[in-house]
């Protein structure tokens, strides 16, 4: 399962944390490709991005950080592999009609004795 980093913890060390720059120039001499957005908050906020609920501003900037960051396009390639197989799941994992029955009938048996 992907790691869940919405509490700021386990955020993960990658050249796409800071870009290694130093000096306005990143290890190695070559020019770095800047974000408006971190990598560490691309993580922290990614099942937001994902499920839909920012402002317009905010997804733009967050998709532009998304195609332009390997680490990160990959943790989102990876939470949507797994928000896809567990929709899947859950949509093919029905309770029983017995199981169903049977529970309807427990609330309404515990409903009655409550009531008395």
């Amino acid at each position: 399962m992907s790691p869940d980093f919405r509490d700021g913890q386990g955020v993960p060390d990658h050249p796409g944390a800071d870009h290694g720059v130093v000096d306005g120039v990143v290890d190695g001499g070559v020019q770095p490709h800047f974000h408006d957005t971190d990598c560490s908050e691309f993580m922290l906020r990614i099942y937001e991005y994902m499920d839909g609920e920012m402002g317009p501003e905010e997804n733009l900037r967050f998709e532009a950080h998304v195609r332009h960051c390997t680490p990160c396009l990959q943790q989102h390639r990876v939470d949507q592999t797994v928000k896809g197989l567990i929709r899947r799941v859950e949509s093919a994992t029905a309770a029983p009609a017995t199981l169903r029955a049977s529970i309807i009938a427990r609330i309404t048996t515990i409903r009655i004795e409550t009531s008395d």
